[in-house]
């Protein structure tokens, strides 16, 4: 059983559409059955995402997952609904640095949390087979909406990140303590800076409709 995780609804349904995922079952956020497939809409930020992972991973046990969202850019080469690959992801917001932690770095002594690379490489080839601009690079995760251009060129600068959004390191930390192989996919909305919140809107739905199709690739 393959799963799939998305935090905002409008991501959700496209996944729940483009993999005809229709059976509603019963958990503590939306989660609907496919045929050999689940589809979690999580919610956003980042305990949201680790305790949907958490249950999915507990009481479903698929084999490999993968989530799937949008994010703003910190990349300035990056356009909008343009795929990131996420080979690794970095919580910008946690510090712990007073007690000689890098910037990021978490009490388990890990800073970036990876995909993993097999799952990383069928998305990449599904993105080229259908004809999707897309390329891997690094995301930062933090329970803050970013839309302040001086702070997005300091977290680009700080961890060497193309993008950043609300819930994929979080996501990924769990499958790293579960050993379970997930992917991190993003699709970009806007620059992570002034005007960030009406272009998350405006592309919102484009960019959730592209990430269906990449899914419904991944399980062709």
């Amino acid at each position: 059983m393959i799963a799939f995780f998305a935090a905002e609804p409008e991501e959700a349904e496209a996944l729940r559409e483009a993999l005809a995922a229709r059976e509603a079952l019963e958990a503590p956020f939306p989660l609907h059955r496919g045929e050999g497939l689940l589809v979690a809409e999580t919610g956003v930020g980042k305990v949201a995402a680790a305790m949907a992972v958490a249950h999915v991973l507990t009481r479903f046990r698929p084999s490999e997952s993968f989530f799937l969202g949008v994010a703003g850019a910190l990349d300035p080469s990056l356009r909008a609904l343009d795929l990131l690959l996420a080979e690794r992801a970095v919580q910008w917001d946690v510090d712990l640095t007073p007690f000689g932690r890098a910037p990021g770095e978490t009490a388990l002594g890990v800073r970036f949390f990876p995909s993993d690379p097999g799952l990383l490489k069928r998305a990449e080839r599904a993105a080229r087979a259908l004809g999707l601009p897309a390329r891997r690079g690094v995301v930062a995760t933090g329970d803050r909406f970013l839309a302040e251009r001086k702070e997005a060129e300091r977290l680009r600068a700080l961890h060497g990140a193309d993008a950043v959004e609300m819930e994929g390191a979080a996501a990924l930390m769990v499958a790293y303590r579960f050993r379970h192989p997930m992917a991190l996919v993003r699709a970009v909305t806007d620059g992570a800076g002034e005007g960030a919140t009406g272009d998350f809107q405006a592309f919102l739905k484009a960019a959730s409709r592209r990430l269906g199709l990449l899914a419904r690739a991944l399980v062709e």
